[in-house]
């Protein structure tokens, strides 16, 4: 895959905090866009790119626009993945933000009031559902989506075999999971690697008895009793000897290291690191939905997409740059490039061909894989954060691991999160 591990994982310690932005004017325009005396419009389209392939792809994106609208250009600007969203901020509070954003759904709430609604401006028909969820705010649509993304229980398939342990599928229920990873913990290895990264770890409380630690008006609830509950479970998978503990609240992707490397049986990780763990690992990868609790299979899902600044002086050729860059055509390309999974419905099929066809031999493993995707999509729900959610995740790190090794309670741990974050909400 052209997502590189730990890319969308980053979406765990999101949240930047953004608090002014300048209008833009009309004329020539000076933030984000300009027109030049034949009629042409240039829109400036900020996107992240890890790499001269990754750059090239949207270069593609960028032409797609120009072909569908002559009269609109788009000159890209990129930055490092880590860097993006630090220099998106900046240029807002300086007024030189772009006209097209590329935006991350877990970062939504800190940008939302620097996003024009696209609600009638551009057309949302064959989307998922949930992809078109995770981006909007407030009842507003903020951005339109180009992926989608769902967490799984990752397993190793040879360890299951050799321990006679039935593997998961759907339906696989938490008891079933526990049992498992107690067997799957021998020999120096462990059943499961545990995680703070708050997809990985949140979407398991969530599938376990449906805490949620923010409430639907995007408030902290992190104390709540189910919360509680959830991570007193979590926790004792540690106590329980069934699974790996993080060495420190540095290592945020310990679990799915830990599993690809092959000291954990199982691990929760994001439906982008499909191809990346078939190709790294060194035994035969399985997939299955996050172990069902009280209320079934749950996960959290995300979404990075497209939207258009305030203050861009040519909002409307910049919604119609936001529905190519998000159109068919450009999810199919994607799709075909290994990039991610579509928010498209009719493009999806495509990026389990390319899967398939980069790692033939492993192409039953890459269909389980989709259809596990497709089962989480089935019953999760967008995670919406706060806008001080980068302090949050760092909370996370700080004081679950305290918890995962006894010593403080799940209980003082979410309220020490609860107290400390609440006040940069």
């Amino acid at each position: 895959m052209h997502m590189r591990r730990g890319v969308l994982l980053a979406l765990g310690l999101a949240g930047v905090m953004v608090t002014t932005a300048c209008g833009g004017g009309g004329g020539t325009g000076t933030s984000g866009g300009a027109r030049d005396t034949g009629g042409t419009v240039t829109l400036d389209w900020e996107m992240w790119a890890g790499s001269e392939d990754e750059k090239a792809q949207l270069d593609h994106l960028a032409a797609l626009v120009t072909q569908k609208h002559p009269a609109i250009k788009v000159n890209l600007r990129t930055a490092p993945f880590n860097d993006y969203f630090t220099k998106l901020q900046t240029e807002f509070a300086a007024g030189k933000q772009p006209c097209v954003v590329s935006m991350q759904s877990l970062r939504l709430s800190a940008y939302a009031d620097l996003l024009e609604p696209l609600d009638g401006k551009a057309d949302v028909q064959g989307f998922a559902p949930a992809a078109l969820q995770a981006l909007k705010l407030g009842g507003k649509q903020l951005a339109l989506p180009y992926d989608l993304a769902s967490m799984l229980l990752y397993y190793n398939k040879d360890a299951f075999t050799k321990a006679g342990v039935a593997e998961p599928k759907s339906g696989w229920t938490v008891a079933d999971f526990e049992q498992a990873a107690k067997k799957l913990s021998t020999g120096g290895k462990a059943g499961f690697g545990m995680s703070f990264a708050d997809l990985h770890t949140l979407s398991m409380l969530l599938s376990y008895n449906g805490a949620q630690p923010v409430t639907p008006d995007v408030k902290l609830q992190f104390d709540s009793r189910p919360m509680v509950d959830a991570l007193t479970w979590y926790a004792g998978l540690a106590t329980a000897k069934a699974a790996l503990v993080p060495a420190s609240s540095s290592d945020v992707g310990w679990g799915e290291t830990q599993f690809v490397n092959g000291n954990a049986m199982m691990a929760v990780d994001g439906s982008w690191n499909i191809g990346s763990a078939l190709k790294d690992a060194k035994f035969a990868v399985g997939f299955a939905p996050l172990p069902a609790g009280s209320g079934g299979s749950k996960t959290y899902l995300a979404a990075s997409g497209f939207g258009v600044a305030k203050g861009c002086p040519y909002p409307a050729e910049a919604a119609q740059a936001v529905s190519v860059l998000t159109g068919p055509d450009a999810q199919a390309y994607l799709a075909g490039q290994g990039r991610s999974f579509p928010s498209r419905t009719d493009q999806q099929a495509a990026y389990e061909e390319f899967l398939v066809k980069q790692d033939p031999k492993n192409a039953e493993a890459v269909r389980g894989a989709i259809a596990s995707v497709k089962d989480g999509l089935a019953g999760g729900v967008p995670l919406f954060t706060t806008k001080n959610w980068d302090s949050v995740g760092k909370l996370m790190a700080q004081y679950l691991i305290r918890v995962y090794t006894g010593d403080q309670s799940p209980q003082d741990a979410l309220a020490t999160i609860q107290q400390q974050s609440a006040r940069g909400q």
